[in-house]
């Protein structure tokens, strides 16, 4: 190896026979064959290097290995050529020759240095070339040992015949002892029939997609694998991708148990509804009538504090009773019958002022276009009401207007509740959004403080959004957006005429 590129007409005596049949073996080889010294010159290339890269002996005896590198893999084999001289063994360096005539030749293979007092005195390197059809066998094999997806080839006699890295990494047996037994050793014993059913159908051609088994791991654990599989008809192959879903299957499993823990809790909350509805109203009931009765039984020239004090107790039961509705209607309206039907909105504005019975001097109005819907009526109603009412309650006056309006925006309807009352100061625009939340003290203004948390809660839940900001010179506009597809022609008549 150590001879020069150069080579003599006839061997030297002085060589023995095992070198030169070791030098046969070389000229004669396939691959390409080169051993540089540490200053760049190519010490020896077999017979394949000088025809593939179309120089003479005497050429390559006068210039250094990277003139006849590709300059696209120059800085490439400068690096590895570094590293080998440190002593490192470089496998499957894949570059790129320059011909004579210019041509590119791509190759892969390994390289080493002979070291002698941690100093290299050559390298020798073998390398054969890439043609596309190589190219696409190698890439393929890389596909294989690099893919993260367990990758195999099974045979239709039950053993595996090739598993990829990923295989020994997430099962934790070695290649060997996978490839030693029958697949369905590794299978759950509560599976293997599934597995056997499945193994069949790729023995009669049929794929196999999305079979999911639990796979014995060497530490004795059991995986959840889900498979696709295909077999190769006529040879006896299958070939087939395996993915570790254990994580998901353990997710899917806690989802579940939360969905029953929330299912009876719901259920211990729907009947905790129905008990407040009877058992906390009914003492309420009770004590109004006591405050009926008393109010009956004072006498004559009773002070007007008393009177004051038997209002302001009146004012709290009814106030209790107020808070109880609510809270039942806040958790009803989880549970509201969302069937769809056709909503005339100008309508539905007019049933809730007649319901209300605004006080002489208020308006509850529309203006503009106001379409029919086809959308869940109840809830709907539930929130215009809550707010047209919260629109009249917190009034300063004894006259004030309330209108509706409705406009599409962006494949929903936008509902605006505008007033002309005190408004909401800036920084509480938040605030009135919350449960229990008053800005006046509740001496003043009966109700729970419930409504706004109730309409945020309902509007959120299909799908829209709520906010309130002050109005112009006085007043607050509450904005909140809807579901619903406009009806037309006879479903918008027929709406119109059923109210």
């Amino acid at each position: 190896m150590a001879d020069r590129a150069r080579q003599p007409k006839e061997a030297p005596v002085a060589l023995d026979a095992p070198l030169e049949m070791f030098r046969e073996l070389c000229e004669n080889a396939q691959d390409l064959i080169q051993s540089v010294g540490p200053d760049g010159r190519l010490l020896y290339v077999n017979r394949a290097w000088r025809e593939t890269l179309g120089y003479t002996a005497d050429e390559v005896a006068a210039m250094q290995v990277f003139e006849f590198i590709h300059p696209d893999s120059l800085e490439h084999c400068q690096r590895a050529f570094m590293q080998v001289f440190a002593g490192q063994m470089l496998n499957d360096v894949e570059f790129a020759f320059r011909t004579k005539a210019g041509r590119r030749v791509d190759v892969i293979g390994s390289a080493g240095a002979r070291m002698v007092d941690g100093k290299p005195l050559w390298t020798a390197g073998i390398f054969h070339e890439l043609t596309e059809v190589k190219r696409r066998d190698l890439e393929r094999q890389r596909l294989f040992e690099l893919s993260l997806d367990m990758l195999c080839v099974g045979g239709l006699d039950g053993y595996f015949k090739q598993v990829n890295p990923a295989f020994t990494r997430i099962l934790r047996y070695s290649r060997e002892e996978l490839l030693s037994r029958p697949y369905v050793d590794f299978v759950h014993p509560e599976d293997r029939d599934r597995t056997i059913t499945e193994l069949q159908k790729l023995t009669r051609g049929e794929p196999v997609v999305d079979f999911i088994n639990r796979y014995r791991t060497r530490d004795g654990r059991y995986l959840w694998i889900s498979w696709r599989a295909a077999p190769l008809a006529g040879l006896g192959f299958i070939y087939a991708v395996a993915r570790d879903i254990t994580h998901e299957k353990e997710t899917q499993a806690l989802m579940i148990e939360q969905a029953h823990a929330l299912e009876r809790s719901n259920a211990d909350l729907e009947q905790f509804a129905y008990t407040a509805s009877h058992d906390l109203r009914a003492p309420l009931r009770g004590i109004e009538h006591l405050v009926q009765w008393i109010e009956q039984d004072l006498p004559e020239g009773v002070p007007a504090k008393v009177h004051d004090h038997v209002e302001h107790l009146r004012q709290r039961v009814q106030r209790m009773d107020s808070l109880i509705e609510d809270l039942l209607a806040y958790y009803r309206s989880g549970h509201m019958d969302e069937n769809l039907s056709q909503v005339d909105t100008a309508r539905l504005v007019e049933g809730i002022r007649q319901l209300l019975a605004p006080p002489p001097g208020f308006a509850v109005r529309t203006e503009g276009d106001m379409p029919v819907l086809n959308t869940a009526r109840a809830p709907l109603e539930l929130v215009l009401r809550n707010l047209i009412s919260n629109a009249i309650k917190h009034h300063d006056r004894h006259e004030g207007t309330v209108t509706v309006r409705v406009a599409s925006r962006d494949g929903h309807w936008e509902f605006t509740v505008e007033d002309d009352g005190p408004g909401i100061p800036r920084e509480h625009i938040e605030r009135v959004f919350a449960m229990f939340s008053q800005l006046k003290p509740r001496d003043q203004v009966e109700g729970s403080g419930m409504g706004l948390a109730l309409v945020r809660r309902i509007v959120e839940r299909h799908g829209g959004e709520v906010h309130a900001e002050p109005r112009e010179g006085r007043g607050t506009v509450l904005r909140f957006t809807w579901p619903g597809e406009p009806a037309t022609g006879e479903d918008a008549d027929a709406a119109t005429a059923g109210h």
